[in-house]
């Protein structure tokens, strides 16, 4: 009878191997990491704007709608032999955020006024202002512009401007709200 020893086989081998092979992988990727970064492409906003981001909750909704409300008033205008539809008419199409109904009343009860350049101006009632409820704050509506051109006024309640261009709304302190894509148009304008 033959007799013979066997190593029982743990895997403690392969484990080994195994175990510095994930640590290689690790050290190379710590190492690598830092070189296959993403270049930040986003350029600094200009003093009269804000990115829609930073753009406070109660305004965002308000935002929304007047971005819808740009493309109506646009085709309004279109069917209306190039006269900018009026306030009135903007609430008989129930073209929000004109409109005077509970939306309305929640952001603030706001007074929509046209300027006959195209210009929408509103601010919020004098009761909403002094409340302590969130009420969305002043706004002016370019529809001249392709795209809509929004601005805002933190303050509050505020004064419509005589003129609507952009040194003028910028000294009162008002701010047009731009998206990422949009700061690199306005850079380039603001060049020429």
């Amino acid at each position: 009878m033959m007799i013979q020893g066997v190593r029982a086989d743990t895997g403690g081998r392969e484990g080994k191997w195994v175990g510095l092979i994930i640590v290689f992988i690790l050290s190379f990727a710590t190492v690598a990491i830092p070189f296959h970064q993403a270049e930040s492409h986003i350029k600094a906003v200009l003093d009269h704007q804000i990115l829609v981001t930073d753009v406070e909750q109660e305004n965002l909704a308000m935002l929304s709608e007047l971005r819808l409300a740009h493309e109506e008033i646009r085709d309004l205008r279109m069917d209306s032999d190039g006269e900018w539809p009026s306030v009135a008419s903007l609430k008989d199409e129930w073209v929000a955020p004109f409109v005077e109904d509970q939306s309305w009343k929640r952001k603030g009860s706001h007074t929509w006024l046209l300027d006959e350049r195209g210009y929408y101006f509103s601010t919020p009632s004098e009761y909403a202002a002094q409340s302590d409820h969130g009420f969305a704050d002043s706004f002016i509506l370019n529809a001249n512009s392709i795209s809509p051109e929004i601005w805002i006024f933190f303050g509050g309640v505020a004064k419509q401007p005589g003129t609507f261009d952009q040194h003028t709304l910028e000294s009162a302190g008002w701010k047009m709200v731009v998206n990422e894509s949009e700061i690199e148009q306005h850079h380039e304008i603001d060049a020429h």
